[in-house]
């Protein structure tokens, strides 16, 4: 029964990605390209503004105990001139028996590489509650001393690093994520696993049509020390800065249409992901919300970018 409990903790952790038998230990998320901070702590500080967001995801609906993810983040500048950064997020990413919450504080630091170009340099630490539930399973032997019906959890300290380089028109960034790759032993199945380190290549340039249409074409390539590449293709179209409609395709995973609209300084996202894995036969799709605020920052911001 042990080798049992070992296997149910190996398929939560790692979160398998389709077409590939190696793990995936980040929540997943479709809109990260309104909301890049969550994946690169070298973006805070950078916005003209502080943006403030909240999303939610339920992936594979339709499965029972399929991955549910919620997160809270906001960042702002920091100092006389902006040239520091802040932020923050909590989080709480679920899949089956499994489940993480987690806090991540951010600083980064921006200097000058050429007019309006920014080099920004980001470090963040972090730290996760990694729960697994007994509660759910149906105990054949009541005298298993492996399986109690007890949660069990364990405490697990991280840090990352990213880079950014950014101006009004393009942006290349590189993040590295679970640096110090901890073990993660929970009581009764010790030396189970450990976290991976993770790398996160972004790059994007926008494009002006006309006084009212961009067009801004972005890919995100994802990694692990362990798996190969994983890359997402994508395509934003923006109307009057206020509206966009966004096209993904994730390579053996899915196919991504977003929505969105800002008014004043309130910012609505919708994501809806289309399996193009096996699972579909089994699931009708992810859902990802995004809500937030872009609060102001002082006017002197804007001679930073």
């Amino acid at each position: 029964m042990k080798k049992i409990k070992y296997i149910i903790i190996l398929a939560g952790l790692t979160f398998l990605m389709p077409g590939q038998a190696v793990s995936q230990q980040q929540a997943l998320y479709s809109q990260y390209m309104m909301n890049d901070f969550l994946l690169n702590p070298a973006i805070a500080g950078t916005s003209e503004f502080s943006p403030l967001r909240l999303t939610a995801r339920s992936q594979w609906t339709g499965i029972d105990g399929a991955p549910q993810t919620q997160a809270i983040s906001g960042h702002t500048m920091l100092g006389r001139n902006e040239q520091m950064g802040a932020g923050g997020y909590i989080y709480n990413d679920a899949f089956g028996p499994v489940s993480r919450t987690g806090i991540m504080g951010a600083y980064s630091y921006k200097v000058r590489v050429k007019n309006s170009t920014m080099l920004s340099f980001g470090l963040s630490v972090s730290a996760f509650q990694f729960k697994f539930n007994e509660s759910g399973f149906n105990i054949i032997d009541d005298s298993d001393v492996v399986f109690n019906g007890a949660t069990e959890s364990t405490f697990v300290p991280d840090a990352n690093f990213g880079m950014y380089l950014y101006n009004k028109k393009y942006f290349v960034g590189f993040s590295a994520a679970q640096l110090f790759q901890f073990q993660i032993n929970i009581p009764g199945a010790s030396d189970v696993n450990k976290t991976v380190r993770h790398h996160f290549l972004t790059g994007g340039y926008k494009f002006t049509l006309s006084d009212e249409f961009e067009v801004e074409p972005s890919i995100l390539v994802k990694t692990t020390e362990l798996t190969k590449p994983q890359l997402d293709v994508n395509a934003k179209v923006i109307y009057k800065k206020n509206y966009w409609l966004g096209f993904s395709y994730r390579t053996e995973d899915s196919a991504i249409a977003m929505i969105g609209l800002m008014v004043d300084r309130y910012y609505l996202g919708y994501a809806f992901d289309y399996t193009l894995s096996g699972l579909n036969n089994y699931t009708m799709g992810s859902h990802e919300i995004m809500i937030g605020i872009n609060l102001s920052t002082p006017k002197q911001t804007k001679a930073l970018i």
